[in-house]
């Protein structure tokens, strides 16, 4: 079994193939101007090369997460967790935090979003015989948590980005594995990594519709008021009987998860994430295309069979193969071909996740639960079994989730 650690399975995820000797090296707009300030200097040049559309396509992905984090910090969110990146990140506390705002997550999800848009438009123009290498030193960049234009501590990118990538209680160790062996690499992407960002961009972008089309902000509001009288009327902050502030919050929490999934989600939206995620597969069809074109053997992170990876992490015979069936499988779901099972149909009946998508009801977590209102979707077809993804986790060595980030 493959077995990685946490300082690897880091650099690993956030490094992509290098190699190029007339690489554009972005490092220093990075360090000086910061992340929006280098999305303003490169949306200026009159004639971008394909280099720096790339460049510009990576800082408005970083932009993206980092409006999520100045949004959160303004309003005191700094322990949200949300399970994407931009939302799990523990923050340090704002000391003077602005009123919480329902509207607040929808707020984050529509930058993410707009941003998002902004870096597929940035790179749509790349092609295929496009020669793109853009060297970038990991330890330049920052993210302006607190929006004074300043890089102060605890906003570089190792401290903030390592829990997206490992567990809570390896942080620490990673941090000081990564600081022990000089931080993060210094990258260069190429070609291939466009069509790389390319799918993660609609990954984050179709996130964004399904949690928009779900839109929040009034069941927060009720909430919030329902809370705030209630507090009112018992006359203070702490929770009656055996309940903890903890407690109570996380009540609060799922009453606004269950209060949202029962509204009538937004077809425009649900729409726009299926054809969001069908982009993700397309795109990484094309980066895998472009990563076996490839005859170069320098420094490379997700190498072709006639490669090497330059950063140790080692990539099983075949991989390309197996984590493609998974794609095709997700590709076949999406469009309806293949049918989601559910606990009460057997392996003959499914739900069609196309037809949710194109035309979805609410989700009524007992009713999901019990299939009642899933049954408008079901039909009879063939049904997923997983084995894809088993065969790509037995493939790895019971590495899936890293592979599957990884190779997005």
């Amino acid at each position: 079994m493959l077995r990685l650690a946490p300082t690897l399975t880091l650099t690993a995820t956030l490094a992509l193939s290098a190699h190029s000797a007339s690489a554009q090296d972005y490092s220093s707009q990075f360090a000086d101007l910061g992340i929006s300030g280098t999305v303003d200097a490169l949306s200026t040049l009159e004639n971008p090369t394909p280099s720096d559309r790339f460049a510009l396509g990576g800082a408005l992905f970083l932009r993206g997460i980092e409006a999520t984090f100045q949004e959160r910090y303004r309003t005191g969110l700094n322990d949200l967790d949300l399970g994407i990146p931009g939302l799990v990140t523990d923050l340090n506390a704002n000391p003077t935090p602005d009123p919480f705002i329902p509207d607040v997550i929808a707020n984050l999800f529509t930058e993410i979003g707009t941003h998002m848009d902004l870096a597929q438009e940035a790179m749509a123009p790349v092609t295929d015989t496009d020669d793109v290498s853009v060297t970038l030193d990991l330890n330049q960049v920052w993210f302006d948590i607190n929006a004074n234009g300043a890089r102060d501590a605890d906003e570089d990118l190792l401290p903030i980005m390592v829990p997206l990538f490992v567990n809570r209680w390896q942080v620490q160790e990673t941090l000081e594995q990564l600081e022990t062996a000089g931080g993060a690499p210094t990258i260069t992407f190429d070609t291939s990594d466009v069509a790389w960002l390319q799918a993660y961009t609609h990954i984050f972008a179709g996130t964004a519709e399904m949690m928009m089309a779900f839109d929040p902000t009034e069941i927060i509001a009720k909430v919030q008021g329902n809370a705030t009288t209630i507090a009112e009327l018992r006359n203070g902050p702490a929770p009656m009987m055996f309940m903890s502030p903890e407690d109570e919050k996380l009540a609060d929490l799922v009453t606004i998860v269950l209060g949202v999934l029962e509204q009538q989600p937004d077809p425009a939206r649900t729409q726009a994430a299926l054809a969001d995620f069908q982009a993700v597969i397309a795109h990484n069809l094309v980066f895998w295309d472009r990563v076996r074109a490839e005859t170069d053997n320098e420094n490379e992170f997700i190498p072709n069979a006639a490669q090497d990876s330059a950063l140790g992490l080692l990539f099983p015979d075949n991989i390309d193969t197996a984590w493609q069936a998974v794609l095709q499988e997700a590709a076949m779901v999406l469009e309806g071909d293949l049918l989601i099972p559910h606990w009460r149909t057997g392996d003959q009946v499914g739900i069609n996740l196309n037809k949710w998508l194109n035309d979805p009801a609410p989700l009524d977590v007992i009713g999901v639960l019990a299939g009642s209102d899933l049954a408008p979707y079901m039909e009879r077809g063939r049904v997923a079994t997983g084995d894809t993804i088993d065969q790509f986790d037995a493939a790895t060595g019971g590495n899936f989730a890293l592979f599957a980030f990884t190779l997005n």
